[in-house]
């Protein structure tokens, strides 16, 4: 007897092919799931970024570099569900440009420099800093020489917030009040200082560690002062509802730190990790900078 040819039926043809789909998916989804990680949308996420040396500087080419830029580069690298473009923008200017909408995140800020009025989401802290008086080194000249401000021309950046003025940085107010000179870098106010434009700078010990590290020799040309204008600690300042929020850069952050990664960012600016730097370490070194 000839047994009957087994038939597949239109219906029976689906539910193999469905089935068959669902195995192959499975089976990818285990030996690679990059394959639909990759095919999710990335997100942008404008980064403002504003001359502000080490963070945020302009090369000979008009390239932009810095620690600020690296970050951007490693938080590329570290992940595959963001992509950080950055935004150039002035210091007087990046309140109005992040009102507008130019840009979603900033780091490397501290909310206490004209940020008050403008809605925020703060990351956690990552990052100390401060800034300190800078003057000519001269023969007599000590740490008595920044006691008294009043009677001396201060050089500073256009846009940046000051501890003496009473954080207001509002450049005719610091030209009337303190016959401030007003540049956009250090570098340049530095040149001032050299050529007796102006008697005291104020800049980052971020600043100073890079400059003496790549120029030894002009450490002995300048006075640092040992007190502070201001000490600081940097985060990310992300506007609210806005994804990445601050639970996601935290996290982001941690895992940079963790993998050792975002000190080997730092590392060649002189900055080290506030964990290693032991309590009695000479000012003169500057070790205060640190990453958290």
């Amino acid at each position: 007897m000839v047994k009957p040819l087994y038939t597949v039926t239109l219906p029976r043809l689906r539910q193999i092919a469905v089935f068959s789909g669902i195995m192959l998916c499975l089976s990818l989804l285990t030996q690679s799931p990059s394959l639909f990680a990759s095919a999710l949308p990335v997100t942008e996420v404008k980064v403002g970024v504003y001359p502000y040396s080490p963070y945020v500087e302009q090369n000979d080419q008009g390239e932009y570099e810095g620690i600020a830029i690296s970050l951007i580069k490693l938080l590329n690298d570290h992940q595959d569900q963001y992509l950080f473009i950055p935004v150039p923008v002035s210091p007087k200017r990046r309140y109005q440009a992040f009102k507008m909408g130019d840009y979603d995140i900033i780091f490397f800020e501290n909310p206490s420099w004209g940020w008050q009025d403008i809605p925020v989401e703060i990351s956690r802290p990552y990052q100390t800093d401060g800034e300190v008086y800078v003057a000519l080194a001269e023969k007599n000249r000590g740490q008595e020489y920044f006691t008294d401000l009043s009677n001396k021309r201060m050089v500073g950046i256009l846009g940046f917030h000051y501890g003496f003025a009473g954080f207001n940085a509002d450049e005719h107010y610091l030209r009337q009040n303190f016959h401030m000179i007003l540049s956009w870098t250090n570098e340049k106010n530095l040149a001032l200082l050299r050529e007796r434009h102006g008697d005291i700078a104020v800049m980052s010990k971020a600043f100073l560690h890079r400059f003496f590290k790549d120029n030894p020799d002009a450490r002995k040309e300048f006075l640092i002062s040992d007190h502070y204008d201001q000490r600081y600690q940097h985060s990310a300042l992300i506007r609210p509802g806005f994804t990445p929020g601050t639970k996601e850069i935290n996290q982001l952050m941690d895992e940079l730190k963790s993998s050792g990664k975002l000190l080997e960012l730092f590392r060649p600016y002189g900055i080290r990790a506030c964990a290693d730097i032991t309590a009695d370490a000479h000012p003169g070194q500057m070790q205060d900078v640190c990453l958290k």
